[in-house]
């Protein structure tokens, strides 16, 4: 699928000095399987920001959480390449000394059990074959958890951006979406607040005619990073400093 100008996507957007606003689009190349790779610049009041984003269909991939070998030490791009991954992004927060921070499960193992903490609003997880988002509060471990990260905040529920959410304080963002029909995204922001990221999710035309239902915040900051196996050429956006574990894209 081709993105649609960016002259028809700004007519579709009624902008105001309050509402982000699309000024350029691109593709940046295809993974096999039916994943792309999209980048859309956009401003708001003469603030600007880039949204990077590997979109896939859950059909055709699922997701593996990646435990590093050498915390501190390994990178991205490399550790996904490594363990078969087309593409994915950073996960989870983690101490000074890189000990996970909230739920991790990596290839059915439990690394750190599940905490309860008001920024740790929600779960990243591989059920079976399945793929879900859920708040903390209504996550339950089950025999077929195979993959879970737990972060947060949430940033779209139902549709609509999470209440409440920062409004001050900017960083780059990492996010994790869904739009709860099969169609999913892993998302790279440069320095936005996190109100101003779940407004970004909510553009209409930013990913084509695909909108995220729902949409959870991982680690940023300098954690945040992307990499893709894109043809011809990857895309690598890397992390500023090293982390603790990745979410992958894998092949069904």
């Amino acid at each position: 699928m081709k993105w649609l100008p960016a002259l028809l996507l700004l007519s579709q957007i009624a902008s105001s000095s309050a509402d982000w606003a699309i000024t350029g689009a691109s593709d940046l190349g295809q993974i096999p399987g039916g994943a792309a790779v999209r980048k859309a610049d956009l401003a708001d009041n003469g603030v600007s920001a880039q949204l990077t984003a590997i979109v896939f269909p859950c059909k055709s991939y699922s997701l593996r959480v990646l435990d590093s070998k050498s915390p501190g030490r390994t990178k991205l791009g490399p550790a996904l390449a490594e363990a078969g991954c087309v593409a994915g992004v950073n996960g989870s927060y983690f101490q000074e000394d890189f000990r996970p921070v909230g739920l991790m499960v990596a290839d059915g193992r439990e690394i750190q059990p599940f905490a309860k903490a008001k920024l740790l609003a929600g779960v990243l997880a591989v059920r079976g074959t399945r793929l879900e988002i859920v708040r903390s509060s209504k996550f339950a471990a089950s025999p077929d958890l195979r993959q879970a990260v737990q972060c947060g905040p949430m940033l779209v529920e139902e549709g609509h951006p999470t209440a409440g959410l920062n409004a001050d304080r900017s960083a780059r963002r990492t996010i994790i979406a869904t739009d709860n029909r099969g169609q999913w995204a892993m998302i790279y922001l440069t320095s936005v607040t996190l109100a101003d990221a779940a407004r970004i999710l909510r553009v209409p035309g930013l990913l084509e005619n695909w909108r995220p239902a729902t949409a959870l915040n991982l680690d940023g900051g300098s954690s945040s990073g992307l990499w893709a196996a894109t043809q011809p050429v990857p895309v690598s956006l890397p992390e500023l400093g090293h982390v603790r574990n990745y979410v992958g894209i894998v092949p069904r």
